[in-house]
Order: C-alpha cells, then structure tokens, then sequence
C-alpha cells in the first residue's frame, strides 16, 4: 500500500475541509421552543393539526383517522423556494406500533400521509377540528405509544449551512474521490478502513447532520434506505428530517423508538412543483 507522509490531524482536516466545500447547501434546522404554546396555526410537532374544512382528512388503510406528526406553516416563515412560499405542509401518520411505516412500501401513502394547503382558512377553529374526530396522541394515555410525538411542542425554523456526512448513500464516492483528489493514484476502499478512529471521530464532530432539518443532508441510525435501492434514490431531497429529543422538564419531546430518528424524502422536481404524492417515509433506532 502507498504510504502517505502526511500526519493524520492534518489529513482528516484537509479532508473535512474538501467535503464541506464540495457538499455544502443551504437548509433549516427547526428548533423546538417549549416557551411558546401553538395553535392549530403554528409550526410545531404534534398536537391538533390545522385542517381545511373542504377537504377529507386523512385516514389510514383500515380507515382510522390518522394523527399530526408535524406541520409547518410557511406564511409565517422565510424559507425559499423551492420549498412553498406560503400555505401549510402537514405529516400524518397511522396509529400503530410502528409510526405508520411501511418497511415494504416505505413511499406508498397508506399509513403516512403528506399534505399540503396552499392556502390556510384562519377562521377554521379547533373546535371544528375536534368535532372531526381527530385525536391528539400525544395527550392521550390510551394512544400515545404508538406516536413518536411526547408532547405537542411549537418549533421555529433558522438558516443553518449542511455538509454531507458518512450517513448518507453518496458519501462513500465523494469521500474515494477526494482522497484521489490529494493523494493522486491513492486507492480507497472505504472511508471507514482508511481512516483512523481519531481522525473517524473528528469527521463526526465536525460534519453533524442530527437534529430537526429541513433540507440539507441526513442523518441514520442504522442506514441509508436509498443505498440498496436505486427506485428510492429518486427522492433525492430532504424534505423534514425529525431526531428524537429529550426535554429539559425531565419530560421527552420526541422519542422514535431507543432514540432514533425519521426522515421524509422527496424528488427536487416534485418539490418544485409542491407535488407532495410521492414521499419517501423512513425511520430507525438503535
């Protein structure tokens, strides 16, 4: 094997820094704020769901109502295009043991749903919501094991810089390529064998992509869902990335199985046409 003359601290830094330049995009990290209650109107995480009266609320395949994962609402937000410049985007998920996932079908919505209003009726009022039959998890000690969702919490959106990390599919050729970038006729395996436990941490602490995103890159617990399945590699977007958090009160926020974390992926061309049919609905845990 060619021996590199280069001390790893500054190998794994040079690195690092070729990744960030190469992967860097724009995304929103959504920050939960326990200090505010929302209403039916706000971006939050769980809770009773905004609804447009005109519309039939989502059901699961056995026909039971589905319950609020997440909604953002963009009139009161600032983020760009190509994510909608107004109206409300929802998740609704199944009622059952696993958080509507379907792990043979994970972009078909019958047990997650997707929906977008492009305008929202400010005089709808919960009341009216309740009155549908919808049910608050989170609040309920009958159902609320079957929701990720602890407590409904509001959640406000910042600008945040991502870089690609080992956890998403595409990173393995990057990382060969910039290694052959530096080191020339250098061969790369993988970027796990080629790096040192040091240098595989400091990557780690310097490219993060945990949390509550919109956009940017992902992050797993397990893997990649994308990687073995080049059908799912169309939805090539981060569309809300939800991370299990605990809460300062001693009381979860959100808590996806022993601490995981779910993604929604979408193509960027659906995205742009705010086409929300096709979505890919994945998570993991420990």
């Amino acid at each position: 094997m060619k021996k590199i003359p280069i001390p790893p601290t500054e190998r794994i830094e040079k690195i690092v820094e070729k990744i960030k330049k190469r992967t860097q995009k724009y995304a929103y990290e959504l920050i939960i704020n326990p200090k505010r209650t929302p209403t039916i109107f706000d971006s939050k995480f769980g809770g009773l769901p905004y609804w447009d009266m005109s519309k039939t609320y989502p059901t699961s395949n056995n026909g039971e109502k589905m319950i609020l994962l997440a909604q953002i609402n963009f009139d009161k937000s600032n983020v760009k295009a190509p994510l909608p410049q107004t109206g409300m985007l929802q998740f609704f998920i199944a009622l059952n043991d696993v958080y509507g996932m379907d792990f043979d079908t994970p972009d078909v919505q019958n047990t997650f749903r997707v929906v977008y209003h492009k305008n929202i009726d400010i005089t709808v009022t919960a009341e009216q919501v309740l009155a549908l039959g919808v049910s608050d998890a989170a609040s309920d000690t009958d159902e609320n094991e079957y929701t990720p969702i602890c407590q409904e919490v509001a959640v406000d959106i910042k600008d945040k810089i991502s870089y690609m990390s080992p956890s998403s599919y595409e990173f393995e050729d990057i990382f060969k390529s910039i290694v052959q970038d530096i080191y020339g006729d250098y061969k790369c395996k993988t970027y796990y064998d080629f790096l040192t436990k040091k240098e595989h941490d400091y990557l780690f602490d310097e490219i993060d992509t945990i949390g509550h995103n919109m956009f940017g890159y992902p992050f797993f617990t397990q893997d990649d869902p994308r990687r073995y399945n080049e059908e799912y590699q169309k939805y090539d977007t981060v569309l809300l990335q939800i991370d299990s958090e605990m809460g300062d009160n001693g009381k979860d926020y959100v808590l996806w199985g022993d601490c995981g974390v779910c993604n929604f992926f979408i193509s960027q061309k659906d995205l742009e046409n705010s086409d929300f049919s096709k979505v890919l609905y994945n998570w993991d845990c420990y």
